[in-house]
């Protein structure tokens, strides 16, 4: 089918902005709807809610409950609960939304990158929007999961609209300060600044700009972008604490780093472009493919895909979910493969004829919501099922430790946390003790010293477990959730 009909196929679809937004939001809850009522995707979500509640009750971040991200993430989930409650239910809607709504930020700069002057409908933007969507959505639970990279992207991507739509000098200090608060909920979001930053100087170069006009707006994002910085910083030296926010802020990242080897970051750049093969196909080829309507999308997404790489790649901690940055570049390079302008070779142009795409499209919906109802919906949810089994049990003033097994397990029996870490894996990783310089024989003591009275262990318990001899002197199992939970009940 030739592009002027795929062209044609996409405008009777969504020929107005709003239509773009009103699908892509239907689109990011069907694939997502069968996970919003498990209690646990992964445990940064339990993380966020819990810490996010104890901050609206008056507890400092640092210093009564403590985790290695900036503030901003728990500031965000705190407004949620503010306005739309403390229920799980609510944070899985408003991050299926969250991702719409960048998909179609998306769609907005993609549309402001084109150089197309014809005024022709160009069916690229809708396709980038719908690329951000599938991937999050399609990317198992790292996607599924509200984490911090799914909440930043939003703030990323208005920045860049702001940069392609306004020329004022109050748009550029806007998108500076849209950066900063992503800035404030991952400190990555950093080489996302830069990348913007380099791509404006560029564009205002090759139009010939002097560089009076491009530096003051750069400026002006720089100042824009350390606002919400120094303000945290402020609010931190004012309670005394700007040793804790100085170790947190610095020094804490270079003590994560890891060197895995050259063939460990070579698996995971690989998995996860084989993990999306038909965009990573769309991807490449535009990106080996420069065409001259093409120069300003390609520029920016090579010069950002490359700085978020590299930021992914050089902490060396390569967790699946850090690829969630790279997916807004990703999205809009790979978008402009379905651009009518673009002359594909015979081997590839079959992928940009409607009936293949709306296949594929619908192929992968209806087998990612399978999935996500098999995984999510269809099985037990233990952490449920023990909250279920305490809240009875439990007297005023009872304590509960859920020891290295689900922290979301405080939010649902409505206690606190006996210690201030409350990601579970700052206790019981070793990498994790030694970078947030934590004695986890002490910080157990303290624990057991307030004498919780249930403890809560992943099956099975071994001897080898800190937390084995106090358990069998001084407390006695109650309860097993098939093998996956020991409850034990103070003697």
């Amino acid at each position: 089918m030739r592009s002027a009909s795929w062209a044609n196929a996409m405008q009777k679809l969504f020929s107005k902005s709003y239509r773009v937004l009103l699908f892509l939001g239907i689109l990011a809850v069907l694939m997502r709807i069968f996970s919003f009522f498990n209690t646990v995707i992964d445990h940064d979500e339990s993380t966020y809610i819990i810490i996010a509640d104890a901050l609206r009750h008056g507890q400092v971040y640092f210093r009564d409950v403590i985790d290695t991200k900036p503030i901003g993430i728990f500031i965000l989930f705190g407004i949620f609960q503010a306005i739309f409650g403390k229920t799980i239910l609510a944070i899985r809607i408003i991050s299926s939304l969250w991702v719409a709504l960048t998909g179609w930020m998306i769609y907005i700069a993609h549309r402001k990158l084109l150089e197309d002057a014809t005024g022709k409908y160009n069916p690229a933007p809708i396709v980038s929007g719908i690329i951000y969507v599938i991937l999050i959505s399609f990317y198992d639970d790292y996607g599924l999961s509200p984490n911090t990279e799914v909440f930043f992207n939003l703030f990323t991507i208005m920045a860049l609209i702001l940069i392609l739509s306004k020329d004022g000098h109050i748009y550029f200090f806007l998108s500076g300060l849209l950066l900063g608060v992503g800035f404030m909920i991952k400190y990555v979001v950093l080489f996302d600044a830069f990348a913007l930053g380099i791509f404006y100087i560029w564009w205002q170069i090759n139009k010939g700009k002097v560089w009076q006009f491009w530096l003051i707006r750069c400026i002006l994002m720089g100042i824009g972008f350390l606002i919400p910085f120094f303000i945290d910083w402020i609010y931190y030296k004012q309670l005394g604490m700007e040793e804790e926010f100085i170790f947190y802020s610095f020094k804490l990242s270079g003590l994560y780093r890891m060197e895995p080897g050259f063939m460990a970051y070579l698996n995971y750049i690989m998995e996860c472009f084989y993990h999306f093969l038909p965009v990573s196909i769309c991807f490449f080829y535009c990106l080996f493919d420069w065409r001259k309507v093409e120069t300003r999308i390609s520029l920016l997404t090579s010069l950002w895909s490359l700085m978020v790489m590299a930021i992914i790649l050089i902490p060396g901690r390569l967790f699946p979910h850090y690829f969630i940055q790279f997916m807004i570049p990703f999205s809009l390079l790979a978008g402009s493969f379905f651009d009518p302008r673009r002359s594909l070779n015979r081997f590839f142009s079959w992928l940009r004829k409607p009936v293949i795409f709306f296949s594929l499209l619908s192929i992968l919906i209806v087998a990612n919501i399978a999935v996500v109802k098999a995984k999510y919906f269809d099985t037990i949810d233990y952490p449920k099922e023990v909250a279920d089994y305490l809240n009875p049990r439990l007297k005023e003033g009872d304590k509960i430790y859920t020891g290295n097994y689900h922290q979301i397990i405080y939010h649902l029996t409505g206690t606190s946390s006996p210690t201030p870490y409350i990601h579970n894996s700052l206790i019981w990783m070793e990498e994790n003790n030694k970078a947030l310089r934590i004695n986890q024989s002490e910080e157990l003591d303290k624990i057991l010293a307030q004498n919780p009275r249930f403890i809560l262990m992943r099956y099975p318990l071994k001897e080898n477990n800190p937390l084995f001899k106090p358990l069998q002197t001084s407390y006695f199992l109650v309860k097993t959730f098939g093998n996956q939970v020991l409850v034990f009940e103070r003697k």
